[in-house]
């Protein structure tokens, strides 16, 4: 079996990638790596590796397409971890590799639509780490001649990343006036994404994407989709400034940002890549 897909940093989003290729049956063979060897089938190998270490033994990623989902480390505003990672990867003929980044890159767009060719502009220190890990891996990839897909993923959600307790506690949540927009996508479909781009050969050597469900909407209605599916009435609203003083320095962070995702390169790459369009059947899904 010479097609080999390699999950480094697997987690949530791993776990959706391997459970889709099982099911599907893809003939393909599957290692995943992680900071915790985990219990898989048996046609899946799980290895325990630590992304930190200076030396990392990289001998399975010969000829493998490389799935990157690790964060990245947050000693500086340089992503350090994906640097050690690539320097070892140095001596292995690597076919792809496939990044996992951030909408985050672009920063707060007030709103207005943003496509692939926008300047990046990120405001946080997450999204800059993001930044210079995409910028490293072009580099590497152009030089090595590897073709690299970089997929810009805004909020994720799905079974066990919705925020249930907060709507059952009555937390507030911002007045919708003055709520800012936000992408989402389901995890089930950005797996499906990332299995459409291990295999896709219509691609440039180098390709960013943006990736969404395709209907941005405000942090608010994302709430109250939720609260209506649960048969919670959400009725506690503060406005834009008194969340400031409520919310966490981390809810924050994602909530000062607002931009459009335009996500038209992804559904002419991979055409019929979402099942979950409507929000609301997807937070259905997810309950």
């Amino acid at each position: 079996m010479n097609n080999k897909i390699i999950l480094v940093g697997s987690g949530y989003l791993g776990n959706y990638i391997i459970g889709s290729m099982i099911e599907k049956n893809l003939p393909c063979q599957i290692i995943e790596i992680s900071r915790t060897k985990k219990n898989r089938p048996s046609s899946i190998e799980s290895i325990k590796m630590d992304l930190d270490d200076d030396i990392l033994k990289l001998e399975n990623f010969n000829e493998a397409t490389i799935v990157y989902m690790a964060p990245p480390s947050t000693v500086s505003l340089k992503d350090y971890r994906i640097k050690n990672f690539l320097k070892n990867l140095e001596e292995v003929k690597t076919k792809r590799l496939i990044y996992i980044s951030t909408s985050g890159v672009y920063g707060d767009c007030n709103g207005q639509e943003v496509n692939e060719s926008c300047k990046v502009s990120p405001s946080t220190d997450r999204a800059k780490r993001r930044v210079s890990a995409e910028t490293q891996l072009m580099s590497y990839c152009k030089r090595k001649n590897i073709n690299l897909i970089i997929l810009r993923v805004p909020g994720i959600y799905g079974k066990g990343r919705l925020p249930i307790d907060r709507i059952k506690s009555g937390e507030p949540i911002i007045k919708k006036q003055e709520s800012k927009i936000t992408n989402l996508i389901h995890v089930e479909d950005l797996a499906g994404i990332v299995i459409a781009a291990t295999a896709s050969e219509d691609l440039n050597k180098c390709e960013i994407i943006n990736v969404s469900d395709g209907n941005p909407v405000s942090s608010t209605d994302y709430y109250e989709i939720i609260g209506m599916l649960l048969g919670v009435k959400i009725t506690n609203y503060v406005t834009y400034e008194e969340a400031l003083n409520v919310y966490t320095k981390q809810r924050l962070s994602f909530l000062k940002e607002s931009r459009v995702l335009n996500v038209n390169k992804m559904f002419s790459l991979f055409p019929s890549c979402i099942k979950y369009l409507s929000l609301e059947d997807g937070v259905r899904a997810s309950l």
